[in-house]
């Protein structure tokens, strides 16, 4: 179903039902970022909105059109919540024993001592090996271990990439399923599950976020290239100035960092100093996108510039000080 008809049903379902008082409507939209996806964000106010997805890799790409359709609408996305991401399973010991082989071992140090009769040696073996065996049985049980079946997810690279800093795991459960087919929410029927505790936080942090949208002043930094200085000034609460070079080698994109180990790729010395930033505009709430004269394109959080000026500004400080420590030694 598409266009006209879409928007015809839309309409229907958005004027003609009675809401009554709301302190907020979530609406659960279809995968993807078609027709129904644009026409409700550009009908409605929509204040936010959290990304649900999957830990395939190829569900990331759908993360990332996801965040840029809703960037493009003015739509801040405020968290990504990665279900089925893993699998829990009682920890088993995986120890194998060959529990007559220890018998025997146990019976034969017994025999070498005079003092044990056959008969006691016997019992004292047996009560070592049910020992042993029940230990064995015990070991890791009540603890849990995740199984990540589809992977290990992209928190780290949403975290990096995007700066989307709320990000929730949820793991395959075959009760929350149950109570969803029933109709009971999972944490009313189990409200001190670690479960729950996710759902919970979830809920805190899309109330405490969509709070900041609607009545915070915006803390983004402003971004401008100096083209006679060859800076890159940032203005707001963070003020300061990057070399352009130094901010193109700190990029953290699946071509510049290798996603499993964090390991950098992108070999800092092949970026000239003369490199210089061809346009630069916010993502969403948290990152800003730098397209370079290189033909790169950057995504940096705003978290990683505040830190990048940080750094600077301290090094600036520890520089003047040694600076005024050379003056103050120098013989007149």
């Amino acid at each position: 179903m598409r266009g006209p008809m879409v928007t015809q049903l839309l309409d229907q379902f958005l004027s003609l039902t009675n809401w009554g008082p709301l302190d907020y409507l979530i609406l659960d939209m279809p995968p993807g970022t078609g027709d129904i996806q644009l026409t409700l964000s550009q009908r409605l106010n929509i204040t936010a909105a959290v990304i649900v997805t999957t830990p395939q890799e190829l569900s990331f790409v759908d993360v990332e059109r996801g965040v840029e359709m809703f960037d493009t609408v003015n739509v801040p996305c405020i968290a990504v919540v990665e279900n089925m991401a893993y699998f829990e399973k009682e920890k088993s010991a995986n120890v194998e024993v060959d529990y007559e082989t220890l018998r025997d071992k146990f019976l034969q140090v017994l025999k070498e001592r005079d003092d044990i009769a056959d008969e006691a040696a016997a019992d004292i073996v047996n009560s070592l090996v049910d020992t042993v065996q029940e230990n064995v049985q015990n070991a890791g049980k009540g603890e849990m271990e995740e199984i990540r079946i589809f992977g290990q997810g992209h928190k780290r690279r949403l975290s990096e990439q995007w700066g989307i800093e709320h990000t929730f795991s949820v793991p395959l459960v075959s009760t929350i399923a149950k109570n969803g087919d029933s109709g009971t929410p999972f944490i009313l029927d189990n409200p001190s599950s670690p479960q729950a505790d996710t759902y919970k936080e979830l809920a805190k942090t899309v109330a405490r976020e969509t709070s900041k949208v609607l009545f915070s002043k915006t803390s983004r930094p402003n971004l401008s290239y100096l083209s006679e200085a060859h800076v890159i000034q940032v203005d707001g609460m963070d003020q300061g100035t990057l070399a352009p070079a130094e901010l193109r080698r700190e990029c953290r994109c699946a071509a510049c960092v290798e996603e499993l180990t964090g390991k950098q790729i992108l070999n800092p010395e092949s970026i000239p100093e003369s490199i210089r930033p061809m346009s630069m505009s916010p993502t969403g709430n948290y990152a800003v996108s730098v397209d370079w004269s290189d033909g790169h394109k950057s995504l940096y959080p705003y978290r990683q510039i505040r830190s990048m000026l940080a750094s600077k500004n301290t090094n600036d400080e520890v520089l003047d000080g040694n600076m005024e420590k050379e003056k103050e030694t120098v013989p007149l």
